[in-house]
């Protein structure tokens, strides 16, 4: 494959040149880049495959913590449970970078605003994240804690599937 660098979900074939890690594009310059570059088809079809993926993951958070609150009074199986919901934190963290690189293309009119949202879903997942590790070390608080943050990333993962 030559210079390139295997990026997005686990199960995407999305490849993004490593010029894009490189230390001429920080996350400054990607910052300040939005919609700035012409997209090709195939950026294009991999910006929507990340929101779509985004989506599903965030399925995925939110049907383990379902599983998670039917079984909360068994230790173990609970935490079994929050692990997996932390590596589906860390596939949905994954997803949102993907998404940030892919917004210097002019894909539609609803990049910047897609991107914003993502950030908020970013600062979510990262709190999300230390909640369910506290959660599986013995905070009693945690679980309450993850429940009303889950609320907010499905409005927000809703939301930035339905920008136009």
């Amino acid at each position: 494959m030559g210079n390139c660098i295997i990026a997005g979900a686990r199960g995407s074939q999305g490849v993004v040149p490593s010029s894009m890690y490189s230390r001429r594009n920080s996350s400054e310059s990607i910052e300040s880049d939005v919609a700035s570059k012409h997209a090709t088809q195939k950026n294009m079809i991999r910006y929507f495959r990340c929101i779509e993926e985004i989506e599903k993951t965030t399925t995925g958070i939110v049907n383990l913590y379902n599983e998670a609150a039917d079984v909360v009074d068994k230790t173990d199986e609970f935490k079994i449970i929050l692990e997996s919901m932390q590596t589906r934190l860390y596939d949905l963290h994954q997803n949102l970078l993907t998404l940030f690189k892919l917004s210097i293309y002019k894909i539609d009119f609803s990049v910047r605003e897609r991107k914003d949202l993502a950030k908020k879903i970013l600062v979510l997942v990262k709190e999300l994240w230390k909640d369910t590790k506290e959660t599986v070390e013995g905070n009693p608080f945690g679980f309450n804690n993850i429940e009303s943050k889950i609320e907010i990333l499905v409005k927000y993962t809703d939301d930035l599937t339905k920008l136009i």
